[in-house]
């Protein structure tokens, strides 16, 4: 297991390739870790001052929210008591209207995500779960997901709101919106805690996680080509659409990915493009910060209020400003307070946070056994699976690999034109929002 020490008062993180390891072998060089390398700077500078009982505190919102969705989504009631202390109802929560399998499926997951919120509990947060809003809140987020301003709605465009409860596709659509966030967050968390206890439970949930959302892919994946209600696009291109904005509200870095994936500096796989586990071209998932997780749940608010949680977060860690992986190392971080001496390092000392370089060559010539290649993710809904078709074909050149590419062609029918893949000035903003860019 890879632990950073902190730095003593005068010394800052060593150049990539010198992150220092508790045993005496060290240092290590890993510098090709580029994505790692990256999520850990960007997760020391977002500790600032937090304490662990902070960030078990902040699990407490998203842990709800994630919950709530789904036990209200396979059940049709609520947490027990001792789970939401008090906390209200969300706004619009009721049984969703689910096939069978689908059922079957919701109801372990919610089980288990509310595990999640009893280890929140037992873990030390005695704060109830905050008011949030699913109607409000998903037809917010799929408004800016199709780019919608200037007033106009989700039901004044296409006739009728979104009811994340209609049916097993708006429903599985609305859980993996929430479930990914959570399984990248609670990722992130690991390397902010200190007591190793609690650090390997909220590993444990980044894991659980990460299964239930490979779990809800697969669904998706089924019914990839199925019609969402109200939109008229597949469920392939609402969620590349999702998938687009939620990789733009949390910093320029590509660390989200739809049903497909076709950029060979990831796992893109050949033929087909499927994308169950999204990962770096290592197979390792991707990290968030807790400030990263509000930015985009709050769809970039600087108090971080409004959409899912309409009052806000509870506890220390509730607006999406600190230093994080969103900005270029500009941020100044708040001096030590009430006699307490911070192990926080200082911008000079982080140094910028960057993107991950594209690569020399394209990954998978030379490292894996199948020969990788299609189009380049630019961020956008239309590199992630908006269009079925991918531009790139595959190149088989492995000898492994000597297959006949099959001809899988398919014909969509598309709704809303896509945003510019280019930032301008006229790109669309939510709540006075924050990096929000198509």
């Amino acid at each position: 297991m890879l632990l950073v020490l902190a730095p003593s008062p005068n010394a800052g993180l060593h150049r990539p390739g010198n992150l220092r390891t508790m045993d005496n072998a060290g240092p290590y060089n890993i510098s090709l870790l580029t994505v790692q390398d990256n999520e850990i700077k960007g997760g020391l500078a977002a500790k600032q001052n937090f304490t662990d009982k902070d960030i078990v505190e902040f699990l407490t919102n998203v842990e709800c929210l994630e919950g709530l969705l789904d036990t209200w989504g396979a059940f049709g009631t609520t947490f027990n008591n001792n789970l939401t202390l008090g906390g209200p109802t969300p706004i619009g929560a009721q049984k969703a209207n689910l096939s069978d399998d689908v059922q079957a499926h919701m109801e372990e997951i919610a089980l288990n995500e509310q595990g999640h919120a009893l280890f929140v509990r037992q873990a030390g947060s005695a704060l109830p779960c905050p008011p949030t809003d699913f109607t409000g809140g998903f037809n917010q987020f799929l408004g800016a997901a199709f780019g919608l301003t200037g007033g106009k709605t989700v039901a004044s465009v296409f006739g009728k709101p979104f009811d994340p409860f209609l049916n097993d596709e708006n429903f599985l659509i609305s859980v993996l919106t929430l479930e990914e966030l959570g399984a990248t967050g609670n990722k992130g968390l690991v390397s902010l805690l200190a007591n190793p206890v609690i650090a390997t439970g909220v590993a444990g949930l980044a894991t659980s996680a990460n299964s239930q959302a490979t779990v809800v892919r697969m669904l998706l994946w089924q019914r990839r080509n199925n019609t969402v209600i109200p939109f008229n696009e597949t469920v392939q291109q609402v969620f590349a659409r999702i998938s687009a904005l939620r990789d733009s509200l949390d910093g320029p870095q590509i660390d989200d990915q739809g049903l497909i994936n076709t950029d060979p500096r990831y796992i893109a796989v050949p033929q087909y493009y499927v994308n169950m586990v999204p990962t770096d071209i290592r197979g390792l998932t991707f990290s968030r910060s807790p400030q990263m997780l509000i930015n985009i749940l709050t769809l970039g608010s600087p108090q971080g209020v409004g959409v899912f949680f309409p009052k806000g977060f509870y506890g220390a860690i509730n607006t999406p400003y600190s230093y994080n992986m969103s900005e270029p190392g500009l941020d100044a971080f708040p001096a030590a307070t009430n006699g307490k001496v911070t192990s926080q390092m200082t911008v000079e000392q982080v140094g910028p946070i960057q993107g991950v370089p594209q690569p020399r060559n394209v990954t998978g010539e030379l490292d894996l056994t199948q020969s990788l290649t299609g189009m380049l993710d630019n961020g956008t809904a239309a590199t992630r699976g908006f269009v079925t078709t991918p531009s790139g074909e595959p190149f088989f050149s492995n000898a492994t690999q000597a297959r006949t590419l099959a001809s899988r062609h398919s014909k969509v029918a598309v709704g809303l034109p896509l945003p510019s893949a280019a930032p301008s000035a006229s790109a669309p903003t939510a709540s006075g929002g924050r990096h929000l860019s198509f």
